[in-house]
C-alpha cells in the first residue's frame, strides 16, 4: 500500500509541475519499470516523463484542455461584414 501512494505522489508533483490543472488530466500512471510519469490530457498530448530528468517544455492551454482560443473578429466596411484578423491579412 506504501508503494502505491509513493506512486500517486509522484505523479502529484509530475501534473504539478508541468502546471497542468487536474480536471484537464485524462489519465495518469507511473511505469515503475522504466521510472517514467506517463500523463494524457484533454487535449490529447501524452507526455512521458522520466523522473527526476528536467522539465523539457511547458504545455499550451490548447495542449492542455483542446479547446481553440477565440479568435476576436473586426467590422470591415468594405465587406460588410465581420472578419477575423487572420483572415483579413490573406487579403
Amino acid at each position: 500500500m506504501k508503494e502505491d501512494t509513493k506512486h500517486k505522489k509522484i505523479v502529484e508533483e509530475t501534473i504539478a509541475a508541468y502546471e497542468i490543472p487536474p480536471q484537464w488530466v485524462l489519465a495518469s500512471r507511473y511505469e515503475e519499470q522504466t521510472n517514467t510519469v506517463i500523463i494524457i490530457t484533454n487535449g490529447g498530448k501524452k507526455i512521458v516523463h522520466k523522473v527526476g530528468a528536467p522539465i523539457e517544455r511547458k504545455l499550451s492551454m490548447v495542449e492542455i484542455s483542446g479547446f481553440l482560443p477565440k479568435e476576436e473578429m473586426f467590422w470591415v466596411d468594405n465587406l460588410g461584414q465581420r472578419v477575423r484578423l487572420s483572415e483579413l491579412r490573406k487579403r
